[in-house]
């Protein structure tokens, strides 16, 4: 695995006093890191082309899959090779078609919940002859669109499918090993305070998860929260056995993020009524972001990741 990711250590002292001192200097900072990351990974790409390349970019929930997909996409056409997106959420088959979990709910992160065959379809398209028709999927709905969307490429592209399955080796059973390229993303760096975890990684991505769910998908911070143990199970089952396998790796977080998260999230913490099950992960995501210094959204450009789950982004 070839890592993109820059070893460090980020601890809760340092992060309020680069915040308190130089809030835009601190802002800039952390995006170009990430973005840096990013570039590498298109440059070694570009680096190594050799006809119709396939990127399988997996990540799991709020670690930030569609914007990296599309801010490779324009590193990638920034070094003049043809690139483009292509979500596996598209893919999926509609409601009520997924497999059946113990309790009678519908297991929608299982990677059969995708319409497996076509997705084969559509890669080996691609790569034979550089074109192929992609599914929409209406979430409205909940069933696959009616309309698709056609897809052609020139002799050297590259294609990038996210999503959560996209490590998965059943992509590998049709494709050589030389158009088939695997990345994952994660935030891979959480907060120390002293020799403590006062952030983890995973409740970096569930403060994410619940401010995007409230702001964009009508969902309650009560109903992510009631949704999260389904989500993590999936991960465990369908995504993280398979990191290993991955040919890149990327960090998302963004060092000063609990800072402009949290002053957006905690407010919505404290209304949460005490009764509500899993109180104690509300407790302490509330004792861990009071403890960062308070950064309003307005320091955010608009091409960072965190748009993602703030809005008013380039890509979000």
């Amino acid at each position: 695995m070839k890592s993109f990711v820059e070893r460090r250590q980020l601890l809760l002292e340092d992060i309020n006093r680069r915040a308190l001192q130089d809030a835009p200097a601190f802002v800039e900072e952390e995006d170009a890191r990430y973005a840096g990351e990013v570039a590498r990974l298109a440059r070694h790409l570009a680096a190594g082309l050799r006809g119709r390349r396939i990127v399988m970019l997996c990540g799991p929930t709020s670690s930030g899959k569609t914007t990296t997909a599309l801010l490779l996409r324009d590193s990638l056409r920034e070094l003049a090779v043809e690139a483009h997106t292509v979500s596996l959420d598209d893919f999926y088959r509609g409601r009520e078609q997924a497999p059946l979990l113990e309790n009678g709910n519908y297991d929608y992160e299982a990677l059969e919940a995708l319409n497996l065959d076509q997705l084969q379809i559509c890669m080996q398209e691609i790569i034979e002859k550089g074109r192929t028709e992609l599914p929409l999927f209406d979430f409205i709905a909940g069933r696959p669109a009616v309309e698709t969307r056609p897809l052609c490429i020139g002799p050297e592209s590259v294609v990038i499918f996210e999503g959560i399955h996209a490590l998965n080796p059943v992509f590998e059973e049709h494709l050589s090993g030389d158009s088939l390229y695997k990345v994952f993303i994660n935030t891979v760096t959480p907060v120390y305070n002293g020799s403590d975890k006062w952030l983890k990684r995973r409740d970096i991505r569930l403060v994410r998860r619940m401010l995007r769910d409230y702001k964009f998908r009508s969902s309650s911070l009560e109903n992510t929260l009631r949704m999260w143990p389904q989500v993590v199970r999936g991960e465990n089952l369908y995504m993280f056995p398979y990191v290993d396998t991955a040919d890149a790796v990327i960090d998302t977080t963004h060092a000063y993020e609990p800072c402009v998260l949290g002053t957006a999230l905690l407010p919505l913490l404290r209304e949460v009524p005490a009764e509500v099950p899993n109180r104690d992960v509300i407790d302490h995501l509330i004792e861990a972001l009071t403890g960062f210094a308070a950064l309003p959204a307005e320091f955010v450009p608009q091409d960072s990741l965190l748009r993602e789950f703030l809005g008013g982004g380039l890509y979000s």
